[in-house]
């Protein structure tokens, strides 16, 4: 069994969005859809600018320039969005009083309990859909946008390796 206790902290928060945003941008469903969006708009410039009369090199060549201009656009929305996000996440750090509270966190082979003065919850191991470590946080994913979370520097010297086996052995995924 390990037992970690923490007060979690703004800028832990931020590490949380940051790391799931960033898993969201690297998963095979962002890149799916992100993919179809681009094939449908040189698909669409394409047969738009051939029902004119253009010759079809010269329709594939703007409906592939368009398609940049809308991958550029894409970059550009998440480029921004990743900018604000120290900033919405701060604020929502700052709404969500329970979290400015000490937690308490243990794990062992049947489950995880976190307790706070605000919340004490126990979960078992089959409830949750896995687990990613990310650079400043571990994250217990209990669904695709909603994971509990513990700042790394909670952990001991060799604890974060032991909840890792854990985790492991419970057959939890890792994402």
């Amino acid at each position: 069994m390990v037992e970690v206790t923490f007060t979690p902290t703004a800028e832990d928060y931020v590490a949380v969005q940051r790391t799931m945003f960033a898993r969201s941008l690297r998963s095979r469903k962002f890149a799916g859809r992100a993919a179809l969006s681009l094939g449908i708009m040189i698909a669409g410039i394409f047969l738009l600018i051939v029902s004119t009369g253009d010759r079809p090199l010269t329709a594939l060549l703007i409906a592939l320039g368009g398609a940049a201009g809308g991958g550029g656009g894409l970059a550009a929305c998440i480029g921004i969005n990743y900018l604000l996000l120290p900033r919405r996440a701060r604020r929502l750090f700052a709404q969500q009083r329970t979290l400015h509270h000490e937690h308490r966190t243990a794990f062992d082979a049947t489950g995880f309990r976190q307790r706070s003065v605000r919340a004490d919850s126990a979960l078992p191991w089959s409830e949750l859909l896995g687990w990613h470590l990310g650079r400043d946080v571990l994250l217990l994913y209990s669904n695709d946008l909603l994971a509990y979370f513990l700042p790394v520097r909670a952990f001991a010297p060799g604890e974060l390796a032991q909840v890792e086996a854990i985790l492991t052995d419970a057959g939890l995924p890792r994402r």
